[in-house]
Formats: C-alpha cells, structure tokens, sequence
C-alpha cells in the first residue's frame, strides 16, 4: 500500500488552494460588475436633477 502513496499535495491542499483561487476570481468579478453598474448609474441619471460631484476609489476589505 505504501508504494501507491506519493508525497505529492493531499487532497486538503488541492482544495485549500482551489478555494483560494476561486475567491481572487470572484472578487475580480464582483469588482468589475460593480464598475459597470457605476458607470451605467452615472450615464443614465437624470443630468438636470443630479449632478456627478466627484468619482472616488475606495477599498472594502470583507
């Protein structure tokens, strides 16, 4: 038995790894989703009614 075991990533480390992988991709989604929904607000606004102050870049941590 002990000749089929190798010293490669156990099946914990895979899945450690993965999940940190998946969660970089998703925060880079939600980022991008986030700025898309921003710039359709900011184009699609009522201009007479609402003016654009200023555009700031802000940090969440979560």
């Amino acid at each position: 038995m002990q000749d089929y075991i190798t010293n490669g990533l156990t099946l914990k480390e895979i899945e450690q790894s993965l999940f940190r992988h998946m969660q970089k991709q998703y925060g880079h989604l939600l980022q991008q989703v986030l700025e898309e929904i921003d710039r359709t607000l900011a184009e699609q606004r009522d201009k007479k009614r609402y003016a654009l102050k200023d555009k700031r870049t802000i940090r969440l941590q979560t």
